[in-house]
């Protein structure tokens, strides 16, 4: 997905209707099998909010791991019922899904919005901004992980939609978010100054 894609500015959103719109979805059946989506998978789940609300409304799922120190953005539900037909409680657990996940995406982008640069602005002031937004957004991506085993991936999907965010090419940024994450941090660690300068200089360094 590109931040296109997650954008909350592109993609409207009601919270209010949420839940309604989960238990339709988890109440139909599943293309492949048949069974109540909600009663299948959390992939089939993900797929019809997908269908319903646009891509960004899959994230949550690779975003999910409920392991304490597992580094994901989102760890913290109310208990899955499955197995119990109770398309009740999976309503309400796929509805706090849903929406952490859009609460991160609107974090995110306000995150973003002071260094993303005006329209024609010229190149050493995109080179700043991007450099001034890599603590902050790193800062970020810590706090909600814990900086836990696989934090690592979301600061690497976040650094990569905000490069996109400043108009760098998608496949350009997920080159350089990948040589920062890679180079730079590491897991259960979260980094220190020397760090988040190692990786501040590499997106200065690189041709805006």
């Amino acid at each position: 997905m590109t931040w296109q894609d997650v954008d909350p500015g592109r993609h409207p959103f009601d919270p209010d209707q949420a839940l309604e719109t989960v238990r339709a979805v988890i109440g139909a059946p599943d293309p492949e099998s048949g069974r109540p989506r909600g009663l299948w998978s959390d992939n089939s789940v993900a797929r019809g909010l997908a269908e319903h609300y646009g891509t960004w409304a899959f994230g949550w799922f690779t975003a999910t791991d409920e392991y304490p120190d597992s580094g994901a953005v989102i760890r913290q539900l109310p208990p899955s019922g499955l197995g119990s037909g109770d398309l009740d409680q999976q309503a309400v657990r796929y509805t706090e899904a849903l929406l952490q996940w859009r609460a991160w995406l609107e974090e995110l982008a306000a995150t973003f919005a002071p260094f993303i640069p005006a329209p024609g602005a010229d190149s050493g002031t995109v080179r700043r901004l991007r450099e001034s937004a890599i603590a902050p957004l790193v800062t970020l991506v810590v706090q909600r992980t814990d900086a836990g085993e696989t934090w690592r991936g979301a600061c690497n999907t976040a650094l990569l939609w905000f490069l996109e965010s400043t108009g760098m090419p998608s496949a350009e940024a997920e080159e350089l978010a990948d040589d920062i994450v890679d180079g730079e941090f590491e897991s259960w660690t979260a980094p220190d100054q020397t760090a988040i300068d190692h990786a501040r200089n590499a997106i200065g360094n690189h041709c805006a």
